[in-house]
């Protein structure tokens, strides 16, 4: 059955449900009600297009079930059909009902089948609208979620360059202290398995907490003050309230590094490493004293830490650079 041509008709007098029936049936499926307590127990039962419904009934007027069926069924196109000429009942059908057409009896069927095509095609361009609509938001989600898993995708190929990267220099730090000092080669090698470790529990994530971030760098530097005992200076004071702001796995440590990598470090030329916060940005702080043949690098550090906060955040990475500092700075952000 074709919904959008399903039509009720309600009035209380039964000559005019007969009559209506007969010359519509042709063109329309009608339901026919006597009351308008019976139409509104038949638009919650099935779908309907248009109601017309006589004005002057007992108990309940046209005016008073479109009131009902305008909160209960906005969708539906509604007429009213008034045997006499009253002004007042005509603006309450069209304020409080809020009726598409109304019409005086006795009503012409050419003039009466045209208003009916009319407003079905209204119900119908409605439905349609609203389905697109529909659709449209659909669409919507769906992408939102493709983005969403593209984005998750691109993550995990930046994260999984983190543990390559981290093991690439601790090895190139291994291989530097087994020909000077063995014995701290080895002490080296202990407490780097116990990093490394922190390290593959914490890449299963997408951000962490700064704390849980500054616990693994205590356990980093460690291994670097064995490198560089004394020529290593790190200073740590951050607010208190940023500690349980979010970054990427990381991402402090590779600044760290990045300074370690690219600076003179040597007890007549101290490299001194300042952590901090500025507002809601980590910032990383380093004396310059860049070293005259730098270290072999994979060129991941700074490029992947921006990368993966491209996809988490609107802020920016910063790095500034002046002829006496280094500075990085990285968005504290919220969970995600």
């Amino acid at each position: 059955m074709n919904t959008n041509n399903h039509i009720l008709y309600v009035d209380d007098e039964l000559d005019n449900l007969t009559a209506f029936n007969a010359v519509m049936r042709r063109h329309y499926t009608i339901t026919t009600a006597s009351s308008g307590e019976e139409a509104l127990e038949l638009l919650k039962k099935q779908e309907f297009s248009l109601v017309i419904s006589d004005q002057r009934m007992p108990k309940m007027t046209g005016v008073e079930l479109f009131e009902q069926v305008k909160n209960l069924y906005p969708d539906v196109i509604r007429i009213i059909l008034t045997g006499y000429s009253e002004v007042k009942a005509i603006i309450d059908s069209i304020n409080m009902g809020q009726v598409y057409y109304y019409i005086t009896k006795p009503w012409n069927v050419d003039e009466l089948k045209v208003m009916i095509d009319n407003a079905l095609e209204t119900y119908r361009l409605k439905k349609d609208n609203k389905e697109l609509k529909d659709e449209k938001t659909e669409l919507l989600v769906k992408t939102a979620r493709m983005e969403k898993e593209q984005v998750m995708a691109h993550f995990e190929i930046l994260k999984s360059q983190i543990n390559p990267h981290f093991l690439f220099n601790s090895m190139n730090i291994l291989s530097s202290l087994i020909p000077k000092s063995p014995k701290l080669a080895v002490k080296f090698t202990s407490q780097f398995s116990k990093v490394f470790r922190k390290l593959l529990e914490n890449n299963e994530e997408i951000t962490i907490p700064l704390q849980q971030e500054l616990d693994f760098i205590k356990s980093y530097l460690f291994l670097q003050k064995m490198r560089f005992d004394k020529s290593l200076e790190i200073d740590v004071k951050i607010e208190k309230t940023k500690l349980d702001k979010y970054l990427p796995p990381f991402g402090l440590q590779l600044l760290i590094e990045n300074a370690i990598k690219h600076n003179i470090i040597s007890e007549e030329q101290p490299l001194k490493i300042v952590i901090s916060n500025d507002g809601d940005y980590l910032q990383v702080q380093n004396n310059l004293q860049v070293r005259g043949q730098q270290e072999e690098s994979t060129g991941i550090g700074l490029k992947n830490l921006t990368a993966r906060y491209n996809l988490l955040t609107d802020m920016p990475v910063v790095i500034e650079e002046s002829v006496e500092f280094f500075t990085a700075k990285i968005p504290l952000i919220e969970d995600v």
